[in-house]
């Protein structure tokens, strides 16, 4: 039961995760500009991002081969001691560790930052010497024909390893700064080792036949190839930590299998009570089915700036191995030698072995962006004014007293004074200048005439840094609080229009900033309609500039530029 438990959870994590995207679809009931958009262009721009990076790491891990040999050949030596008279040969523990250095490569595709399919490959080839080379050590038990001794059993000479995963996530997008979603894909192992299988025997003086004879195998060099694959599933997430800073997170569920094949020579030497010596060659070969269950972490730090990227990672992963199939045969005089396997590889197939590496890495990308959002919109352009039926279309109605100057500044300054009582019933620190007031992220001026020196328009000015992230078109809470002020100055004086007027600095094309200068005006005017009841027909302008009327004359970044403008006018 405890096992049945153990294979169901990756089962149900992986439903859960894709469940997620579609409760979130249906429970979210705020209104539609407050949800989160889930496609987000690259750079504000491009809905097509094509990624390629490349590094190396430095990785430390133990091979099958040391953790199956000892539980393997201590069954197999005990399965032939009745017809080789030879004691079980005894493990004196497993292989030691070893590291290496992993080149690696990735190239991912993805589509609005939601949707992603991404090509990895681990490639390493490992040569060790005969004399640092991991091994496992075996005790050999005398008896009445066998001398106690130690032999090496099994030693790894080079280790070859590409591992190659393709995977589709979808990365649902659950805050501003975070997505999370299921990962589904196709792994490949192919695992290449060259070992040789030292071990000897040594007869007692009290051996019926052949005392004090020595054998030993000293060399050889027997080839094992691994082809594993299937498939994975897990949990993916995403975490913009700061603009330039993303946290990734990738958990696999493996199970992938195949075939295995082993094949080589060993070199056998013979050594008599006269220490006369011979030597003879023998072939191992082996083949059958192998199966790998297990899991492996991602956890990445990608650090990006435009079109580049550098990425610090670490990398686990522990499989158990198993095999469903395993023949074994030997060629050549290895009678007194202790065999890896006989026939039908039982110790093999009866035991499981496991394997991990654990891996930190450094890569380095670039990108390349496609899918201008902005080219299938058209060219921003002014707002044409909402007007009213023309004078033919309805009766005519006696005509107003014309309004003074002097009635007009009057009350927009009474609208000025609305705006700034709010501001300190509200309690918010002020700057009182002679015609106008600051706060933070805002600024309310008069615009006097030159001649009469009354109020002709008020300016309301909001920060751009402080209502909107940067490149969106989305306001901050903060901005919707300073724009329900505003627009309740309008309110309670009706005899008035605004024009809504996006800036930008001069960083970028010029086409995207006009479109977004645009894209935050328009954000603006709506929440002014939404939020306050304003009439469509007192915005009569609305648009978007990019860097044409700078306040400050530079090309660089400059906040002062990036801004809103709100100017309010008289209009019966």
């Amino acid at each position: 039961m405890h096992n049945c438990n153990i294979k169901i959870l990756p089962l149900l994590l992986f439903l859960i995760s894709v469940s997620l995207p579609f409760y979130g679809s249906i429970s979210a009931e705020e209104p539609a500009e407050q949800r989160l958009e889930q496609d987000v262009p690259f750079l504000d721009t491009y809905m097509h991002r094509i990624q390629f990076d490349f590094g190396i790491g430095y990785a430390i891990g133990k091979q099958n081969l040391m953790t199956e040999t000892g539980p393997a050949w201590l069954i197999n030596s005990a399965i032939n001691s009745g017809t080789t008279g030879q004691p079980a040969a005894i493990p004196l523990g497993e292989g030691d560790e070893n590291d290496y250095f992993p080149i690696r490569t990735r190239l991912m595709y993805s589509y609005g930052d939601r949707f992603d399919v991404s090509y990895y490959r681990n490639n390493v080839v490992r040569k060790f010497s005969r004399n640092t080379s991991p091994s496992v050590l075996f005790a050999f038990p005398g008896n009445s024909t066998y001398a106690t001794s130690l032999f090496e059993g099994t030693r790894l000479l080079r280790y070859h390893y590409d591992q190659r995963l393709y995977d589709f996530g979808y990365y649902h997008r659950w805050t501003k700064d975070f997505r999370a979603g299921p990962i589904i894909g196709y792994q490949s192992v192919h695992e290449s080792l060259t070992a040789t299988y030292g071990s000897y025997t040594l007869r007692n003086s009290s051996a019926g036949t052949d005392p004090s004879l020595t054998t030993w195998a000293n060399a050889g060099d027997v080839k094992l190839n691994y082809h594993l694959n299937g498939l994975v599933f897990g949990l993916g997430l995403k975490w913009d930590v700061l603009d330039f800073l993303r946290i990734k997170y990738q958990l696999y569920f493996m199970e992938r299998s195949g075939t295995f094949e082993a094949a080589g020579p060993q070199l056998v030497n013979f050594r008599d009570i006269n220490d006369a010596e011979s030597v003879d060659l023998a072939g191992i070969y082996q083949s059958g089915r192998a199966s790998d269950s297990g899991m492996m972490h991602r956890v990445e730090a990608e650090f990006r700036y435009c079109r580049l990227s550098a990425t610090i990672g670490m990398e686990r992963e522990d499989w158990t191995r198993t095999y469903s199939e395993f023949y074994g045969f030997q060629t050549g005089p290895l009678t007194n030698i202790s065999q890896k396997s006989m026939n039908l590889g039982l110790g093999e197939r009866s035991t499981k072995s496991k394997g991990y590496r654990t891996e930190f890495y450094v890569t380095l990308g670039m990108a390349f962006h496609l899918g201008d959002v902005n080219a299938s919109r058209p060219e921003p352009s002014r707002i044409d004014p909402v007007t009213t039926p023309t004078e033919t279309e309805k009766p005519e109605e006696p005509q107003e007293p014309e309004v003074t100057p002097d009635e007009v500044g009057e009350y927009l300054d009474k609208l000025y004074d609305t705006v700034k009582d709010e501001f300190n019933r509200k309690g918010i620190a002020l700057e009182e200048l002679e015609n106008s007031f600051r706060a933070l992220g805002f600024k309310m001026e008069k615009v006097k005439d030159e001649a009469s020196g009354n109020t002709k328009e008020i300016v309301a000015t909001i920060d751009g840094d402080l209502s909107f992230d940067t490149g969106s078109a989305k306001l901050t809470q903060k901005a919707l609080q300073l724009i329900d002020q505003v627009a309740q100055g309008l309110v309670d004086n009706p005899d008035t229009v605004a024009k809504v007027h996006g800036h930008t600095d001069s960083v970028g094309a010029y086409r995207s900033n006009k479109i977004l200068s645009l894209r935050r005006a328009e954000a603006v005017k709506n929440a002014m309609v939404e939020r306050k009841g304003i009439a469509p027909a007192r915005i009569i302008e609305v648009q978007g500039f990019a860097d044409d009327r700078k306040l400050v004359n530079t090309m660089g970044p400059e906040a002062k530029n990036r801004r809103v403008e709100i100017r309010i006018s008289y209009q019966k």
